[in-house]
């Protein structure tokens, strides 16, 4: 026994003009979206291409781990609270900073 017919479901959808206005908004949108698309920055080491964030990331490990011994050497790591967050911090700002000096265009 089936409960619910299918020209009744029919009847019920109501074909305004949100699609017609949809229709002509969607390839402005997509132009829109489109614009921020260009390639990716590449380094090219030893004949391979590789992206340039990887690069400013391992940037911004060695220069966190070059932070964390001045730290040491000169006392100051004992006083970071809480630590994971700080040098986690430290590594996204080198990497950024990293960033900006090579690759802003």
């Amino acid at each position: 026994m089936n409960l619910i017919k299918p020209d009744k479901i029919r009847t019920g959808i109501r074909h305004g003009s949100a699609g017609k206005t949809l229709a002509r908004i969607k390839p402005t949108l997509i132009l829109l979206f489109l614009t921020g698309c260009r390639g990716a920055p590449s380094i090219n080491l030893l004949g391979s291409f590789f992206p340039g964030w990887m690069l400013c990331m391992a940037l911004g490990v060695a220069g966190t781990l070059v932070a964390h011994q001045v730290f040491i050497k000169v006392n100051i790591e004992p006083y970071l609270r809480p630590r994971v967050l700080v040098y986690f911090c430290l590594w996204g700002l080198v990497t950024l900073l990293t960033w900006l000096l090579f690759f802003r265009s």
